[in-house]
């Protein structure tokens, strides 16, 4: 009786100490670790007549006035969509300058999740800026930009500083503070 009474006690402790195995999580490495990119963004000049009411059209003046325009293309690698190195060229348009700037550079570029689908996006370049509007004026291209992007499908808008590395008729050289939004393409 002695030895029937301890198996069902074995046998009832076998339900009440059991336990789920909990499997490691593996990460899923990302079948396409490449991203395309591309950016359209419009540079601002500050406006000389901000605050002011424009005698035609009786409405105050805007505080910045677009510049120009930019486009830009890139390539590159990421890990997990939250680093990413590539490599980007372009062509930028200064008005105000008559300038016409292809920049080559190369850009790092980081993009935590902040939400679910949202992700904030920096991302910090630097190359080469080729004048191609008959100056013969190069220099080194820096550029810095902020901007936030949509995870699921790419989209974003961000600002952006950059500088040229060289001047025209001045000694300092010439830059730009840019709106823009970019497509990512993973």
């Amino acid at each position: 009786m002695k030895q029937l009474f301890l198996f069902f006690v074995l046998f009832i402790f076998q339900f009440g100490f059991s336990q789920e195995e909990v499997k490691p999580r593996k990460f899923i490495e990302d079948p396409k670790p490449i991203y395309k990119k591309f950016e359209l963004s419009v540079p601002l000049k500050a406006n000389q007549y901000a605050g002011e009411i424009n005698p035609y059209t009786g409405e105050k003046e805007f505080w910045f006035l677009p510049d120009g325009i930019s486009l830009r293309a890139g390539i590159g690698g990421h890990l997990d969509k939250w680093i990413g190195v590539g490599m980007n060229f372009g062509i930028d348009w200064k008005a105000s300058r008559c300038l016409v700037v292809a920049p080559i550079f190369g850009s790092v570029r980081l993009s935590p999740r902040i939400a679910e689908d949202i992700r904030i996006t920096s991302e910090v370049g630097f190359g080469r800026a080729l004048s191609i509007s008959g100056d013969n004026l190069s220099g080194n291209f820096k550029k810095i930009s902020l901007g936030i992007e949509d995870e699921e499908s790419g989209a974003g808008l961000y600002i952006e500083l950059c500088q040229y590395g060289f001047s025209k008729n001045t000694p300092e050289k010439i830059g730009s503070v840019s709106i823009g939004i970019n497509c990512f393409l993973f």
